[in-house]
């Protein structure tokens, strides 16, 4: 008698078993972080590079970027966007995430680059009108909404591959690194480098952008689980 259920619960749970992996999908292969990381690199300098074809250089772009605030500028907003990228793709992979320290450091960098424009930017003596700025700057606040479009799109096709655990947090980081390259390529190109501007146009609206692309990717980024 014993037997006989034994040898019946075993039929169900072989049935069981079959019926599982029969409706299982195939697993695809991840690459690893590097390859995805080197991947937004070569795509991001394609967008940079395409829009700066399209649009064209600031005037007088060999006398500006001969100084080193400008330089600075530029090469700590790639920096910030280039570790916010790193990790949105390691929030994306189970098992890959970064250490406090790291996300410590990529939040400080952010920090100088906001803090650039005070520095070595920003006229002696004026105030600093957020909303006058960022009202009088729309046409640049427009650009790096769009140019930073392309690259969240391309960097989300290769983050909705893998398993995001925290897609809010994949989200946010994707869309900090994609509109601080929309950055990047609107300062190449814009003639003011006036603090008031460069905050208020350039830097804010990746700010503002970080919210909507965190709460996309917390429905995009998760659907790995449905």
């Amino acid at each position: 008698m014993v037997n006989s259920k034994m040898k019946n619960m075993e039929r169900v749970h072989s049935g069981l078993v079959d019926q599982i992996l029969s409706n299982a999908r195939p697993v695809r292969r991840v690459s690893a972080l590097w390859v995805q990381w080197l991947a937004w690199l070569a795509l991001s300098l394609a967008v940079v590079s395409f829009t700066l074809l399209k649009v064209g250089w600031q005037s007088e772009a060999g006398l500006v970027f001969k100084r080193m605030p400008p330089i600075a500028f530029i090469l700590t907003a790639f920096i910030g966007a280039a570790l916010a990228a790193w990790e949105a793709i390691a929030s994306s992979m189970p098992g890959r995430q970064t250490q406090k320290t790291y996300r410590i450091f990529s939040i400080l960098v952010l920090l100088v680059l906001v803090a650039l424009p005070f520095l070595f930017f920003y006229p002696t003596g004026e105030r600093f009108d957020v909303i006058g700025a960022f009202c009088n700057g729309l046409e640049c606040v427009e650009r790096v909404a769009l140019i930073g479009i392309v690259p969240w799109i391309l960097l989300g096709r290769i983050l909705s591959r893998n398993a995001s655990f925290s897609p809010g947090w994949t989200g946010a980081w994707a869309g900090a690194s994609a509109f601080l390259i929309g950055t990047i390529a609107v300062q190449f190109h814009c003639p003011s480098w006036d603090a008031r501007h460069m905050l208020a146009a350039h830097l804010l609206p990746v700010v503002l952008l970080v919210f909507p692309t965190a709460f996309i990717g917390a429905y995009w980024f998760s659907r790995w689980r449905k």
